[in-house]
């Protein structure tokens, strides 16, 4: 079956809430959720305030649209990694170097989820992906770790243990870096991570490169 392709009208309409996302996501990045209005996002935007009630019903809308969507987005990237063929020793390395790829594209959305939710406990209702994605990365995460183990290329260790805790340092070294905008830094950091993650994983037998 293929995929029904938009009419022009609908393509329109799409472009300008993803104008009316980009714009906002900008503003709330630069001066913080609460201290940005409709109206401030409207004018920047070139639309009437009317007419962002036409495509989200708040202010609160609109943030969870924001986080929402980049999180069906990183839930697809991360995936697409961690489904790739290969050893279970590359398919994790690639995986935690791939952070720093992430960090340059969802960098601002990133700061927003940790200030503005995270550290401030905003509370917003329709706020639901975030942790189903953590859920399926990790699950996915143990997959990859029980596989490793069962070739013997891992340590005998707590598969779900293990995902949890690489799937934790990789958000606190990402937290730690949505401020850093030296490249280099991001990833000779997120270098480390994969030394001292998958050093301690692999059996002694398995050199790592």
């Amino acid at each position: 079956m293929t995929k029904k392709e938009l009419t022009r009208k609908e393509r329109e309409r799409l472009q300008r809430r993803n104008e009316i996302l980009s714009i906002a996501l900008k503003l709330f990045s630069e001066q913080g959720f609460r201290n940005v209005s409709m109206q401030q996002i409207a004018e920047a935007s070139e639309f009437s305030v009317g007419t962002l009630y036409n495509f989200f019903e708040s202010k609160e809308t609109l943030f969870e649209e924001l986080i929402n969507t980049t999180g069906q987005q990183v839930l697809s990237e991360f995936l697409e990694i961690l489904n790739e063929p290969g050893s279970e020793k590359d398919i994790l390395w690639a995986f935690i170097m791939h952070q720093p790829k992430f960090l340059a594209k969802h960098g601002n959305i990133l700061k927003l989820y940790f200030t503005e939710i995270a550290a401030k406990n905003l509370q917003l209702s329709k706020i639901h992906d975030v942790n189903n994605i953590h859920k399926i990365i990790d699950s996915r995460l143990s997959e990859i770790i029980e596989q490793g183990i069962q070739k013997g290329i891992f340590r005998a260790v707590d598969p779900e243990i293990a995902a949890k805790s690489l799937g934790a340092t990789i958000e606190t070294s990402v937290f730690e870096t949505t401020e850093n905008v030296n490249n280099d830094e991001v990833i000779n950091k997120f270098k480390k991570v994969e030394q001292l993650f998958l050093e301690g994983l692999l059996l002694p037998k398995d050199s790592h490169a």
